[in-house]
């Protein structure tokens, strides 16, 4: 799965592409989830909201636990919010940051998960 986002965005755009994912029948059946923020021009992000979708993860990764998540970035605030997010704890997949959309494929590609090894 790779989704892009650009512009300004909100928490909520960020909350309601995680719901529209998740809802998605064919969720069980992924295996990585790609983010890139490269084309994001203003990034909101509030405490409460990085602890609310990081919570909302909890049920959908316990469901489809093989699934690996790659983001694409290298703006300051938003590597803030992702460590933030991770530091939460309610995802033990593997969760990468990379500079470039082809550094994080390349990552998806070869990781073991993605072959029904275990990582």
């Amino acid at each position: 799965m790779f989704r892009r986002f650009f512009g300004d965005l909100k928490v909520a755009d960020r909350r309601a592409s995680l719901l529209e994912i998740c809802r998605d029948p064919r969720f069980d059946e992924l295996r990585y989830a790609i983010t890139d923020y490269s084309d994001v021009q203003a990034y909101e992000s509030t405490p409460a909201g990085t602890e609310e979708i990081a919570a909302m993860h909890v049920g959908p990764l316990l469901t489809n636990p093989r699934l690996i998540i790659a983001a694409v970035t290298d703006r300051a605030e938003i590597l803030a919010d992702i460590r933030y997010f991770k530091d939460r704890g309610f995802t033990r997949v593997p969760y990468r940051v990379f500079a470039t959309l082809d550094q994080a494929r390349r990552w998806t590609e070869r990781h073991p998960r993605i072959y029904g090894r275990a990582a």
